[in-house]
């Protein structure tokens, strides 16, 4: 067969069975039941020399390795079972019996002489076979050597005629039978590596479209639901502020608007985080930013008992960025941070310059987060907490990615977490008025 008669790549670019050569072909992966095209199979062999001459010489040797079958054969499962690893691939003792069996015809058609497009396709298959049960590459390159040195041996014992040009026509063929066994474990794992993607892809395209439902469904909600209630804080303060100092019904009427302010909270974050406003830049100044809201947390009753270690760099910090989007993310990220905490811990918010980016480091040493919690901080509507929306976090992550900076969080359970945020420094084209 002539290179002409290979089947051309775009017949192996459409989906479903073709018929090559009146054999049915199914795709597999990226491409059909070949991991090479023949036009590459053919390249190999001009690269090592594979001729014509050198079939003649496998057809000649037929008849006089017939009887050495059994030998290679034996020697080459004994290497197997002295090996746990690959002992490990087979079920039992009846499928090595079966894969003996079948080796030894794969011995015989070495020596079939017509190494064309059906010897390339039978070969790729044998692969796809060691790579599907999952045999271990390196013992498949170890295997041949196995196969190789048993026929060597056996042929130097024996007294066939032109004895050395048959042995490098043998050892030809060999290191094409490898070539082919390697493409197809590549094309396997690729196939393998290509559609645990395209799974992750299809989860992360299904969760974004199911969080973007529920976004766009809270956001709606939560504007219907603002108006109302500003209304009922209204009208209870009424009712309050008509009711004499010592009525007993001014504590309910307290509860009552304390539990219309978190709602009133929760309905803000559904539409900080569904509808953001796109930032007001401007310069500021991050350790001025900071010490600001650490002046106002600290009359929150989340931070009682709470230390603040404060750790300032002395240059200054200087970005381009909305002011109170940044507060937002100040407050939010320490208020996490208190609220991981137990009384008398100590939250660490470090300040620096770090080449082009002002990062600031906020770390609390509470309780941490497991592996999951983790993976799942920033996703919108997760939390582990009794109270709280689990926006807070989605809701950084936002203002961050809006300022092109970077956030990363590292935790670990009873030891902490540490949120580490960059934001690009304000360059001297950008130097303006400072805001701060």
């Amino acid at each position: 067969m002539n290179l002409s008669d290979a089947p051309t790549m775009s017949r192996f670019a459409a989906f479903g069975p073709v018929e090559v050569q009146g054999r049915v072909l199914f795709r597999y992966g990226s491409g059909y039941d070949v991991p090479m095209d023949l036009v590459a199979f053919e390249t190999i062999k001009n690269y090592v020399g594979f001729s014509r001459e050198d079939a003649q010489n496998l057809t000649a040797l037929r008849d006089d390795v017939a009887e050495f079958l059994p030998c290679v054969t034996t020697r080459f499962y004994d290497e197997i079972r002295k090996q746990k690893e690959t002992r490990d691939v087979f079920k039992d003792d009846a499928q090595i019996e079966r894969l003996q069996n079948s080796f030894k015809i794969w011995l015989s058609e070495l020596f079939c002489g017509r190494y064309n497009q059906e010897y390339f396709e039978l070969r790729t298959k044998i692969g796809r076979t060691h790579s599907d049960i999952h045999l271990p590459q390196h013992f498949m390159v170890s295997a041949m050597e196995v196969v190789w040195q048993t026929f060597e041996a056996s042929l130097k014992a024996s007294r066939i005629h032109d004895l050395n040009a048959k042995s490098r026509s043998l050892h030809k063929l060999l290191m094409l039978e490898l070539a082919i066994m390697l493409g197809s474990y590549k094309d396997s794992y690729s196939t393998e590596i290509r559609d645990r993607e395209r799974l992750a892809v299809e989860e992360k395209l299904t969760r974004a479209e199911h969080l973007a439902q529920i976004g766009q469904l809270a956001a709606s909600l939560a504007h219907e639901i603002k108006n109302p209630l500003a209304g009922i804080s209204g009208a209870i303060q009424v009712i309050r502020d008509g009711l004499d100092r010592d009525d007993n019904r001014i504590p309910i009427l307290a509860e009552v608007l304390t539990q219309i302010n978190r709602l009133d909270s929760t309905v803000k974050d559904l539409l900080v985080y569904a509808r953001p406003k796109p930032p007001q830049m401007s310069t500021c100044c991050v350790n001025s930013i900071l010490d600001r809201v650490l002046r106002v947390l600290i009359e929150e009753p989340a931070m009682a008992d709470i230390r603040i270690e404060r750790i300032a760099s002395k240059e200054t910090l200087t970005v381009i960025a909305d002011q109170r989007q940044l507060e937002q993310l100040a407050f939010n990220l320490l208020l996490n941070a208190a609220q991981a905490s137990s009384p008398g811990d100590m939250i660490r918010v470090d300040t620096t310059l770090k080449g082009h980016w002002v990062k600031i480091v906020i770390q609390d040493f509470g309780c941490g987060m497991d592996s999951d919690t983790k993976d799942r901080a920033f996703e919108p509507f997760y939390t582990t907490k009794s109270k709280g929306t689990g926006l807070g976090l989605p809701i950084c992550k936002k203002i961050i990615e809006a300022h092109g900076g970077r956030l990363h969080l590292d935790s670990t359970v009873k030891k902490g977490s540490k949120i580490i945020v960059e934001l690009p420094v304000i360059t001297a084209e950008q130097e303006g008025t400072n805001s701060c």
